[in-house]
């Protein structure tokens, strides 16, 4: 479904947006700031300026300004910058306005990096309009000293922090003055992006992106909807160290091209195939979530010679809401007819129509299926089920006190579970074989 892989996929501008959530995408991003006492300034305006340039290394990597307004119970005035991303190797001044909420008590403002590449700053400073017309410089940073009053972080939560970025006051032309902050980052996780790892094969009429990772048994990942190769982040580094990690985005999705015909997952399943058959790979084993797992279901089923097992999470086999909430249903409906995005309005028609696959056809499937959910998913546990029970080769998994994003709130569990399930013999064992001796 996609409101979960909504959330994995746009999990950076949630973490420089409210720096609240603790699932994080991938350690790729840094934070220098400060933060100051909004007392006596509630109501009033305030702009964050400074000057910034970028020397970047991946094609999404960017720097930025950021300012949050903090109140005791949340956040009011927020701006990253996620929708101007800096990349441009010219000093230029950059600007963030706004108004200090009622009830909030300080001001959290700073620098923002992403992904590899140098990121320079200097004279950032943050000013608040006392009178029409009349502005008090509250903060100043032009690095003259030789010093940097910007510390790693957000100023509030946890976040922000990373080792593998380095900020120094350097002496040199350009900025303002003879000093400036440079922000290196180096070595930073850029799965999804990676122009290194990453190739687009010619299949079925599109592009299709993939980047491939590590040694040993293939094994196949695959996103949900609206997500990319990125969801899975947080779990390439384990599973490089034992299998070959094949990591796709799916058909209009991520980096990979579309057509103009309607989306189906039967035409995404066969998309799969062709780049194994590209790539010489017999046979894999497949991690799919939530559409991905309908992907890993149909391989198994349209070919199976090019399966070996599938973990399907959150996979369901009919649109309705006999399978899916109804809530969900219907917040794909609103997206549909309010979306200004044809491809996001493409992407909901897609689960509005599809999968319709006959429990019947379950029963074809001959490669050993763990079946997985959380207790708390979009997916009705009554659904979950009943897969199991028409998979003939087929273990099941509820994780308890979890949802659809269970893989990444319980990481340790799913992937205990995981390896169990593709490195062990597979065994259906029945308590009714108790009493038969």
């Amino acid at each position: 479904m996609r409101l979960i892989n909504q959330f994995f996929a746009i999990t950076f501008c949630i973490l420089p947006g409210l720096f609240s959530c603790k699932i994080q995408a991938q350690n790729n991003w840094v934070s220098y700031s400060q933060k100051i006492s909004t007392k006596d300034y509630e109501g009033h305006q305030f702009r964050l300026q400074g000057l910034v340039r970028s020397e970047i290394e991946d094609d999404s990597a960017s720097a930025g300004l950021w300012a949050r307004v903090d109140k005791e119970q949340g956040v009011g005035f927020f701006d990253n910058m996620g929708s101007r991303p800096i990349r441009s190797k010219e000093w230029k001044k950059y600007t963030i306005e706004g108004k200090i909420d009622t009830g909030g008590y300080q001001i959290a403002f700073g620098a923002l990096c992403l992904y590899n590449g140098k990121f320079y700053f200097d004279d950032i400073r943050l000013d608040i309009e006392t009178g029409k017309g009349k502005w008090k410089n509250v903060f100043t940073e032009d690095f003259e000293n030789g010093k940097n009053e910007l510390v790693q972080g957000i100023q509030r939560w946890n976040s922000g922090f990373n080792t593998r970025y380095r900020g120094d006051v350097v002496n040199g032309p350009g900025g303002q003055g003879n000093n400036f902050l440079v922000i290196d980052g180096n070595d930073i996780p850029n799965y999804g992006i990676n122009n290194k790892a990453g190739k687009f094969a010619d299949v079925n009429g599109i592009k299709l992106y993939y980047e491939i990772y590590g040694q040993g048994p293939p094994l196949v990942v695959l996103h949900g909807n609206g997500g990319s190769i990125k969801n899975a982040t947080g779990f390439y580094p384990d599973l490089i160290k034992h299998y070959k990690v094949i990591a796709i985005d799916s058909r209009a999705q991520g980096r990979s091209t579309d057509t103009d015909k309607p989306l189906t997952y039967d035409q995404m399943a066969a998309d799969v195939n062709s780049l194994l058959e590209q790539l010489q790979i017999d046979s894999v084993f497949i991690w799919g979530q939530s559409d991905g797992a309908i992907l890993g279901l149909l391989l198994a089923m349209d070919y199976p010679k090019k399966v070996k097992r599938v973990l399907a999470f959150g996979a369901n086999i009919q649109p309705d809401s006999l399978a899916v909430f109804p809530w969900a249903i219907a917040e794909s409906e609103k997206i549909v007819k309010g979306t200004g995005s044809p491809n996001e309005k493409k992407l909901n028609q897609l689960m509005l129509d599809y999968p319709n696959i006959p429990y019947t056809k379950l029963s074809q499937i001959k490669a050993p299926v763990l079946i997985m959910s959380g207790d708390r998913d979009v997916i009705r546990p009554e659904h979950i089920l009943k897969l199991f029970q028409n998979i003939p080769n087929s273990q099941l998994c509820i994780i308890p006190g979890a949802t659809h994003g269970a893989a990444w709130e319980k990481k340790d569990l799913f992937l205990m579970i995981m390896y169990d399930f593709f490195n062990e013999p597979f065994k259906m064992p029945d308590t009714a074989d108790w009493f038969k001796h």
